[in-house]
This record gives C-alpha cells, sequence and structure tokens, in this order.
C-alpha cells in the first residue's frame, strides 16, 4: 500500500526496491503515490529527465517485459520507493540502488564498511554481495539497457 508522498520519500514504505535519488521531483499539491496517474503526473510536471528515471527503475524492478504498463499503473505503488537526500539505508528495502555519486557520497558513511565489486567492466555497477548495489544516474547514457538486464539478472538470485 502506497502512503507516503513526502517530497523527501516517495513510494511505499514497505518496498522491497529502494532508489536513493539526490533529488526530488517538483510534486503537484495533493499528489498521492497511489492515485492512478501518479507516474504520468510527475512526468506531466518534470518532463523528460524524471521520466527517464522512472522508466530505468520499471525496467529494473518490473516483474516481466512489459515495463511501461508497469511505469505507468504500478511503479511506486508496492514495491518502489524513492529516498531523496537520505543518509541512511531504508530499514525496510530487501534491495537498495545507491544512485549516482552524490547518492553515493550522501550514504558514504552508511556504506563505508562494505566491500563493493564491480559487475562491469566500466566499473558502473557495483554489488556488496548482499543486496546493496551503487548504480549509475538512471539516465539512458549512464545506465543503458545492457546495465539494465546485468541488474535484472543479479536480482533473480
Amino acid at each position: 500500500m502506497c502512503v507516503s508522498s513526502t517530497i523527501n520519500n516517495l513510494g511505499s514504505p514497505a518496498a522491497k526496491f529502494c532508489f536513493y535519488l539526490p533529488s526530488p521531483p517538483i510534486l503537484p499539491k495533493n499528489w498521492r503515490c497511489g492515485a492512478p496517474d501518479a507516474i504520468s503526473q510527475i512526468i506531466e510536471l518534470n518532463g523528460n529527465h524524471w521520466r527517464k528515471i522512472l522508466t530505468i527503475m520499471a525496467k529494473i524492478t518490473a516483474p516481466d517485459d512489459n515495463w511501461k504498463v508497469y511505469r505507468d499503473t504500478r511503479l511506486l505503488k508496492r514495491d518502489e520507493q524513492i529516498l531523496i537526500a537520505s543518509s541512511r539505508l531504508s530499514s525496510q528495502a530487501q534491495w537498495h540502488f545507491i544512485t549516482g555519486g552524490a547518492s553515493q557520497k550522501q550514504l558514504q558513511p552508511e556504506t563505508k564498511d562494505l566491500v563493493f565489486q564491480a559487475l562491469d567492466s566500466a566499473d558502473k555497477l557495483a554489488f556488496n554481495g548482499g543486496r546493496i548495489l551503487k548504480v549509475p544516474y538512471l539516465d539512458y547514457r549512464q545506465y543503458p539497457n545492457e546495465l539494465v538486464a546485468q541488474t535484472r539478472e543479479l536480482l533473480q538470485h
């Protein structure tokens, strides 16, 4: 159940996937993540930048290849959460995606004792062997479909 809609916490507080981002989208007044058009409202107000972010999230977390329908109808409603400028990892999430350098720096006190191993030759995707990933910022150029596929494969194990 999606009950959270503060500017620093978007999505389900009990989500199994938590994405850490450095800055929030603009939200319409009285926005609710459980609303049927919640994602389209974010995209409408924030444009292509947030469409890319939400699309990559959906490509990673959708249960099948139909990520567009998933993004538009189910994203952030149950299984995903976005924490903005967080200095702490979610205690509820099963998987953590620390996106980009700014979020990695913000969460460094939480992750400094963890060992991350690169999963790709460009050192864009790093995994701690548990359930924490350091990933590129959620943009197509930085997080191409090959890395999305590699991330999805990791989630299956």
